[in-house]
């Protein structure tokens, strides 16, 4: 009687077992397919550390880094009220997935004095490092993994009215907007090879 008890629940445990690896099998996919998703939406394949870079017309001064520094080349604009200054450099997907650059997000003004990139543009010159030559209202930006291009960055400079000693300022990152892998959106910060630095009259130098 105990052996015929037992041949028939054999069958119950082995869907009892099987229903609990597959269980088991579907928590550790649905684990997977999480952190594959989180991974995407952190995706932040853009560099601009690399590449030659160019500073626009209007630059009053250029300074270079000390070698081994680790510093920025910095440039700063001879300010002009309502001229905005432009920087082209190299913007690079560093990624494993193609990536659509759609744009800047402009950064918005604050209290003069203050400086920062408000618009991405492109650019005539040929070369990387060549001087900035007309430049084109911006369009999205297709950048293969290992791809590149030259981009150009508008700055806007602001000081205040009259005279005074106010502090110098600088920016040396801009945020982007991009789409990828066709369903993600989202933007990062990159750092630029070069930082811009406004200083009005008798500011000291900002340091980057």
């Amino acid at each position: 009687m105990d052996g015929l008890l037992h041949e028939r629940f054999r069958p119950l445990r082995v869907l009892m077992l099987a229903g609990l690896f597959l269980a088991a099998l579907l928590v550790v996919c649905a684990a997977a397919a999480a952190a594959v998703v989180l991974w995407l939406r952190t995706y932040a394949p853009l560099d601009a550390a690399s590449g030659d870079v160019a500073p626009g017309p209007g630059v009053g001064a250029v300074i270079q880094p000390a070698v081994g520094s680790g510093g920025k080349e910095v440039f700063f604009p001879a300010y002009r009220k309502g001229r905005s200054f432009v920087a082209s450099f190299t913007l690079s997907n560093t990624g494993h997935f193609a990536v659509t650059v759609e744009g800047i997000v402009p950064t918005e003004p604050g209290r003069p004095p203050w400086i920062g990139p408000v618009e991405l543009l492109t650019t005539d010159s040929v070369s990387p490092g060549a001087p900035v030559a007309h430049t084109r209202p911006f369009q999205q930006l297709r950048l293969t993994a290992g791809d590149s291009a030259v981009v150009v960055a508008k700055f806007l400079p602001l000081c205040p009215h009259g005279g005074g000693r106010v502090a110098a300022v600088y920016a040396d990152s801009l945020e982007l907007r991009y789409h990828y892998a066709r369903w993600f959106e989202r933007t990062q910060t990159v750092s630029l090879p070069f930082a811009v630095t406004l200083r009005c009259v008798g500011g000291p130098l900002a340091q980057p």
